[in-house]
Order: C-alpha cells, then structure tokens, then sequence
C-alpha cells in the first residue's frame, strides 16, 4: 500500500465516523475545530482505523495531533507505509 492509498482509506474511515463527505477530510484539517470531532468521535476513528490498518494505535494525548496530518502520519508509520520521497 503506498501513501496516497493509504490517505484514501484514512480518509474514508474519518469521513464514515463523522458522517461527512471524504473531501472534508484533508491534512490540515483540524479534529475539533474544523470537523467537529469530539472526544467520542476520536475513539469511533481509532477503532475504525485499527480495523481498516490491523493495527493498535497506542494512547495519545490528543493536544499531541491537532490536525488530520499528524494523525495520518502516525497511523501511516504504524502500519509500515513508506514516507513520500
């Protein structure tokens, strides 16, 4: 899976738990400001995205990913997806 696959599933995920449309969901996007997750919703997409990437995303305080970037580039590292060169 390379990195732009792997930002589609992400972005699917996110966008099914917060019922909206995929395009909302780019990497600046912050969780609470711009998509309006809450805490409830934040633990709806690390289910999600551990499901979708067979992973176990650890505990994280959130005030540590403030945007849908930092997010993805975690689950990414997780899940073995290479950097963009």
């Amino acid at each position: 899976m390379d990195r732009g696959e792997a930002f589609t599933t992400f972005r699917g995920c996110v966008a099914e738990v917060l019922d909206i449309e995929p395009d909302e969901v780019n990497l600046d996007a912050r969780w609470r400001e711009d998509l309006d997750a809450d805490s409830l919703a934040v633990v709806e997409i690390t289910l999600a995205l551990n499901d979708a990437f067979s992973i176990k995303i650890p505990d994280v305080d959130p005030e540590q990913l403030v945007t849908v970037g930092q997010a993805f580039d975690l689950v990414a590292d997780l899940a073995g997806v290479a950097p963009t060169a």
